[in-house]
């Protein structure tokens, strides 16, 4: 039974991690350096396998705070691996890592205030 709760739950990391962001980057550093996507795809995620467990230990060792400035220092090495950084795009990486630090703080509070109005 535990094997089927393994298989739902990597399932369910599978289509977290499948979104349109990853999905445009894919296609852009395909489109920079003329790569196959499908090859880029599946060595990146070979890749990602030890920084997405570097992501949890530091979440859970650290907390939301330093887990999302690491975040965010991996989408600053991933634009500066294709050559995509610049004050704009520093700005906005800016802008992305507070929104998604406010969302990470508010949502729950938000949820838990919107169910008691029901």
């Amino acid at each position: 039974m535990r094997i089927w709760a393994l298989i739902i739950a990597s399932i369910a990391f599978a289509l977290y991690v499948t979104c349109p962001r990853m999905t445009a980057m894919i296609a852009a550093e395909s489109k920079i350096t003329g790569l196959n996507p499908v090859s880029t795809i599946t060595l990146g995620c070979i890749l990602g396998i030890p920084m997405f467990l570097v992501m949890y230990y530091t979440l859970i060792r650290f907390g939301v705070e330093v887990t999302v400035i690491l975040a965010a220092a991996f989408d600053v090495a991933a634009a500066l691996l294709v050559g995509k950084l610049n004050l704009k795009a520093g700005i906005e990486l800016l802008i992305i890592t507070a929104f998604v630090y406010a969302g990470i703080k508010l949502a729950p509070i938000i949820s838990s205030s919107i169910l008691k109005m029901w």
